[in-house]
């Protein structure tokens, strides 16, 4: 029995990245403010939900003396909880998890799913290793808080598992990026 020409024809290529592909890290600054969004919105929604009500909401950088750059706040009255520090990077993850899902399945055009991919995979991994970093290294931001609030080793085997997750991932879709 002799093989069909289906049977045999490879696979279709895949379309790499390419060097020019990198020139949409150019538009950082507004992939940083959609981030910083995510971010605090995460938390006043989180505050809102436990009762709090929000006094102030920023999103703009400035320099903090103390932290340096601080990307933005949310200021609450009212109780909260780990949960309000939290919630961003709960948020990094279903965000993470429906983009790459999306990036894996769908095919687009390439200025598209570049986008999909910076905004919903790379954007909350970022977020949550900046995080993460600043905990351990600085001992500053939402992570360190909850660090200093609980027991410290379940947030480092989350945090841990997280980044290995979004490493992982970010490979995957370079491998097989679905670009029309």
């Amino acid at each position: 029995m002799s093989a069909s020409p289906q049977d045999t024809a490879s696979p279709p290529a895949r379309a790499a990245l390419r060097a020019r592909d990198l020139l949409w890290l150019l538009g950082y600054p507004a992939y940083q403010l959609l981030g910083t969004v995510r971010h605090e919105a995460s938390h006043a929604l989180a505050a809102k939900i436990e009762g709090a009500r929000i006094l102030r909401f920023g999103i703009l950088p400035r320099l903090d003396g103390q932290r340096g750059i601080l990307w933005g706040f949310v200021v609450t009255e009212g109780h909260t909880t780990n949960f309000t520090s939290a919630a961003p990077y709960l948020v990094d993850l279903v965000t993470y998890a429906a983009f790459f899902v999306l990036c894996m399945r769908v095919r687009a055009p390439r200025w598209l799913w570049l986008n999909l991919a910076i905004i919903g995979v790379l954007s909350p991994a970022i977020d949550t290793l900046y995080a993460y970093v600043n905990a351990t290294i600085r001992d500053i931001g939402d992570v360190a808080y909850l660090m200093r609030t609980g027991p410290a080793w379940p947030v480092h085997v989350l945090f841990t598992a997280a980044i290995a997750a979004y490493v992982a991932g970010i490979a995957a879709l370079s491998r097989v990026a679905r670009l029309a």
